[in-house]
């Protein structure tokens, strides 16, 4: 836009805000615009809200399409000035059904300026292996195998947390080093590999590191968590391996919490993670796991946060929004109304509500 960050531009996360009155474009977290809601029930600051990677469908955008469904709905009541206009984006969501939520509001699709992917299926785990971890040790070994014998271009491998992102670069630092560049390597021209982690927690100098072009004759190797799916494109990725399992924060009912547990990812997240690997050039997508696991294991829609987490904060937000029948609160996704029951008594059992 050619102007100073937080004048016409500006952006405001939890505990930085940096926008003023003359802002005119502002870019936001889902938690700030609910938190802005409480305030200010209408957003008449706004004209436009955008809501960007809708298919994440977390809590917070889940409360925010019932809430902006329910101001869409007084705007025909005149309560509003003007209407406010909303805009969801998402590569992978369910259109007609959120267009049918939305009053059947239109879909622009725009089609995307990405290369053809090849997709692979390595057939090295299947629905067997579904609460095994062997697939840490088969992404490494695919991806030394692409290392070995693929064209240069660098890698991006996806697995579910630090602890086995870090297991997955010492193994493929100590595999690395035995390679002979003279014999072993089919392009001669690839003469070294740069491993690097990504996770959500890494300090963000370390994380800068992965959008740095590498060396000239060095294959960058990218080893990431679902964030490298949705949250960033790193540039000269052509190669994808990915282990088809992701850590989901799911309710246990027999203890009472919720826990992060290892599944594996739905066709779309999947899909997703394929289409890394087609921005720049054409590439390919390895997938450690066989056809039978994907048609028997991976389901075709990620299930939404809302329907297999703890809804007492969602009841708390709710509540705090002034929303007191939070049963008929229009859910994209309903959940379960035995759970909405039980989020009610724990938060009345501990004096959190008083009705």
């Amino acid at each position: 836009m050619g102007c100073p960050l937080g004048r016409e531009v500006g952006y405001q996360v939890r505990f930085d805000d940096c926008t003023s009155k003359d802002t005119a474009i502002k870019y936001m977290t889902d938690g700030c615009l609910l938190r802005e809601i409480l305030t200010d029930a209408s957003l008449s600051r706004y004209s436009v809200v955008i809501l960007d990677e809708a298919h994440e469908r977390s809590l917070n955008t889940d409360i925010l399409f019932g809430l902006l469904k329910k101001l869409f709905q007084k705007k025909q009541r005149g309560d509003r000035q003007a209407p406010l206009k909303v805009v969801v984006m998402s590569a992978t969501l369910e259109t007609e059904k959120l267009s049918e939520f939305l009053e059947d509001c239109p879909v622009c699709t725009i089609p995307g300026r990405t290369y053809p992917v090849t997709e692979i299926f390595c057939n090295l785990i299947g629905p067997k292996d579904r609460e095994s971890s062997v697939y840490v040790k088969e992404v490494v070994k695919v991806a030394l195998d692409v290392h070995t014998n693929e064209p240069a271009g660098d890698i991006l491998m996806f697995l579910t947390g630090q602890a086995e992102i870090e297991k997955a670069c010492d193994a493929l630092y100590e595999k690395a080093e035995s390679i002979d560049y003279r014999y072993d390597i089919e392009d001669r021209s690839v003469k070294g590999l740069l491993i690097l982690p990504l996770y959500g927690s890494m300090p963000t100098d370390q994380q800068r590191q992965i959008f740095q072009p590498p060396p000239a004759g060095i294959r960058k190797c990218v080893i990431s968590t679902n964030i490298a799916a949705t949250s960033l494109t790193v540039n000269g990725i052509r190669y994808i391996v990915d282990s088809g399992f992701v850590k989901q924060l799911n309710h246990n009912s027999r203890v009472g919490l919720d826990i992060l547990e290892v599944v594996p990812i739905s066709k779309t997240e999947a899909k997703q993670r394929a289409g890394r690997a087609g921005r720049t050039s054409a590439g390919k997508c390895f997938r450690i796991y066989s056809r039978e696991f994907w048609e028997k294991c991976m389901p075709e829609y990620t299930i939404p946060e809302i329907q297999r987490t703890s809804l007492t904060s969602v009841i708390l937000t709710l509540k705090c929004l002034g929303v007191h029948d939070v049963i008929r609160f229009p859910y994209l996704d309903s959940p379960e109304e035995r759970f909405i029951l039980e989020a009610l008594k724990q938060l009345y059992q501990c004096d959190a509500i008083d009705r």
